[in-house]
């Protein structure tokens, strides 16, 4: 027996951090979102037209798996810049769609555009028409270990 889930709400944030590895350096990157208690599942960019956005941090139970749509980039080569974006737009006859990216060498300005290109594209390729769109990043130089992580998680 299959079980197909709808999410009704997203829990929408982009943030940097620090650390000593890049594990440690993402793993504060969900503490400072708000989510140091769940694991992340990644899937692809498709939600539905009714979705809502959520902007506080969620009360999740402890060791939860969260359907997440993110884009995340680490380093440990000091002074590297690393940029994440994740842009979300709801569409006129359809699913709403989320475009992520992330990449080094540029700054979150730069990672919005690619991010909106590929939302654009994704509504050309269906034939919709972007309604609303929003947009969320983040740029960071690395000291040690930098992460950036932009990211729409499942919450209801």
């Amino acid at each position: 027996m299959s079980v197909i889930s709808v999410p009704r709400k997203i829990y929408v944030r982009a943030v940097n951090s620090e650390g000593d590895t890049e594990l440690n350096a993402f793993d504060n990157c969900l503490v400072k979102a708000g989510l140091p208690q769940v694991s992340l599942i990644k899937v692809t960019s498709i939600l539905p037209k009714d979705i809502v956005v959520v902007n506080d941090p969620p009360e999740l139970p402890l060791g939860c798996n969260v359907p997440t749509i993110y884009a995340v980039y680490t380093s440990c080569q000091k002074g590297k810049l690393l940029a994440s974006a994740l842009a979300i737009g709801w569409t006129d006859r359809g699913p709403t769609l989320v475009a992520e990216f992330a990449s080094e060498g540029m700054s979150r300005k730069e990672a919005e555009k690619e991010a909106l290109f590929r939302l654009r594209k994704m509504a050309e390729a269906r034939n919709l028409k972007i309604t609303k769109e929003i947009i969320v990043s983040v740029d960071h130089v690395v000291d040690k270990c930098g992460c950036v992580l932009a990211f729409a998680a499942e919450i209801e």
